[in-house]
């Protein structure tokens, strides 16, 4: 018994090697969902062996050949055919183009406006109005492009006051306000109707209002989706 879980422990581990090699060299976050996949499936290989006793080794093992065949043949097809790349990966989807958030895009992805905020958070960009292309990779993250103007300046009127980099809040949604936005950023419901109303907004036509102290309102309407 001891020996056989032994056994099994062994296969598995070198085939799990073998298969890793054969996705090629990437980092966790290049990962796609099928990637993804073909790890389960080898983890659900190496339980079998270990517990089910029905299951030998040279069942592993031709598993272990069969799955790596498998994986082999649609990294393949993947590389040389695009029409099925696109059917088995997934194709790249612009989130934002010229500044603009795409509505359609974000909804099919299943994504919210405070998910892209995160992730572009994560890029170290923490305002819409910084952007002028996000892309949703196969992988799950997203690759952005800045505006030109929105990196740090060069200059500074006043050198022993630094400028200081303020956080932005995205105060409205699909024409809803966020109230704990609201709160954080020291905006109420009547204050900020009345601000929208004087930049010539009406709440309910909003796709979103995204608002810092230091560059005010960044909005786009829903008729610009």
């Amino acid at each position: 018994m001891f020996m056989s879980i032994m056994i099994s422990i062994g296969i598995g581990l070198i085939g799990i090697i073998v298969i890793t090699r054969l996705l090629g060299k990437k980092q966790l976050a290049q990962v796609t969902p099928l990637d993804f996949v073909y790890v389960l499936v080898l983890g659900g290989i190496v339980e079998q062996g270990l517990y089910n006793t029905d299951v030998h080794w040279f069942h592993m093992v031709f598993t272990f050949v069969l799955w790596g065949l498998v994986i082999y043949a649609l990294e393949t097809l993947t590389q040389k055919f695009d029409g099925f790349r696109w059917f088995i990966k997934g194709a790249n989807t612009v989130l934002m183009q010229d500044g603009q958030v795409y509505h359609h895009n974000l909804k099919k992805n299943k994504l919210e406006l405070e998910q892209l905020r995160m992730l572009l958070r994560t890029q170290g960009i923490f305002s819409f109005r910084d952007v002028e292309y996000a892309i949703l990779e196969t992988s799950g993250t997203v690759s952005v492009l800045e505006k030109a103007d929105a990196g740090p300046s060069s200059t500074n009127d006043n050198p022993e006051t630094p400028a200081r980099n303020e956080p932005s809040f995205l105060l409205v949604e699909n024409g809803a306000m966020h109230l704990s936005n609201l709160q954080a950023s020291g905006w109420d419901a009547p204050r900020l109707k009345e601000a929208l109303h004087h930049l010539g907004y009406q709440l309910n036509d909003l796709y979103f209002a995204e608002w810092t102290s230091k560059d005010g309102f960044f909005v786009q309407t829903r008729q610009e989706t």
